[in-house]
């Protein structure tokens, strides 16, 4: 392990860089919020199975998750006093986007671990976030069907079947349609059990996903969302699938094709 500190825009930054001893070649996996255990540990995990290189991103004391400070945060205006680590991805902040850009071995994809707060099938109020594999609003109204651009599972397990549960790429919405393959991709994920949705990306949230697809589309791109559970294990299971499945049904070679 190998720490990388650095100050931009009134915030300090510390890395914890991760790699295995042989330094196989395998994806950059990122663990952008230290929150989220269940994420880091299916990144430790992944990282011994698949080799590569893994980043997470080691919030200040004060704020679990977003970092103290006082300056800009990514594509929003004005100074702020706390910085989401996924939404600092921006032109504005090219010592931080760079610094976790430069860590991504050389052809491999970026994999995403997120862990997801409990939303439509589990806070009680019909869904607090937009993270989520159904429409919000058919849902509130007792129907279950896929968000936008979404794709519902084939015959998920118990496990993988709640609506938190799920993966992603991004596409820019200029081009109407995720490319071909990318659709295949979707497909392929979705027949396999898993919650797929293509995000759309018309203007930059600041998040990994939107940055790339805007700034660098050369670099793929994988984002899984698994539900937070008090059992960290069960949770980083879920991560494993979605990353088994990905690697599985989109890869050319070691490089995924969307």
């Amino acid at each position: 392990m190998r720490e990388i500190r650095f100050t931009e825009n009134g915030f300090a930054w510390h890395l914890l860089r991760y790699k295995r001893t042989d330094e196989k070649a395998g994806p950059l996996w990122l663990v952008p919020h230290d929150d989220e255990n269940a994420a880091f540990d299916a990144m430790i995990a992944a990282l011994r199975e698949r080799g590569g290189v893994g980043i997470a991103v080691n919030s200040g004391p004060d704020s679990l998750r977003m970092q103290s400070g006082s300056g800009i945060c990514g594509v929003r205006f004005g100074v702020r006093p706390t910085c989401d680590p996924n939404r600092n991805f921006a032109p504005q902040t090219p010592k931080f986007t760079t610094a976790i850009l430069d860590q991504r071995p050389a052809g491999q994809p970026i994999i995403a671990l997120h862990t997801n707060s409990l939303g439509f099938t589990g806070d009680g109020h019909g869904g607090r976030g937009d993270i989520t594999i159904v429409d919000k609003a058919a849902y509130r109204q007792g129907v279950t069907s896929p968000r936008a651009d979404g794709l519902l599972a084939v015959s998920p397990t118990e496990s993988m079947a709640n609506f938190d549960t799920l993966s992603l790429t991004a596409y820019l919405a200029q081009d109407g349609r995720p490319s071909l393959a990318a659709q295949e991709c979707g497909r392929k994920i979705a027949n396999s059990g898993v919650h797929f949705w293509h995000e759309r990306v018309a203007k930059s949230d600041g998040s990994m996903s939107n940055y790339l697809i805007l700034h660098r589309p050369d670099i793929a791109y994988y984002n899984a969302e698994s539900r937070a559970e008090i059992d960290l294990g069960v949770a980083a299971a879920r991560h494993k699938i979605m990353i088994d499945t990905y690697l599985l049904n989109c890869a050319s070679g070691d490089k995924p094709a969307p």
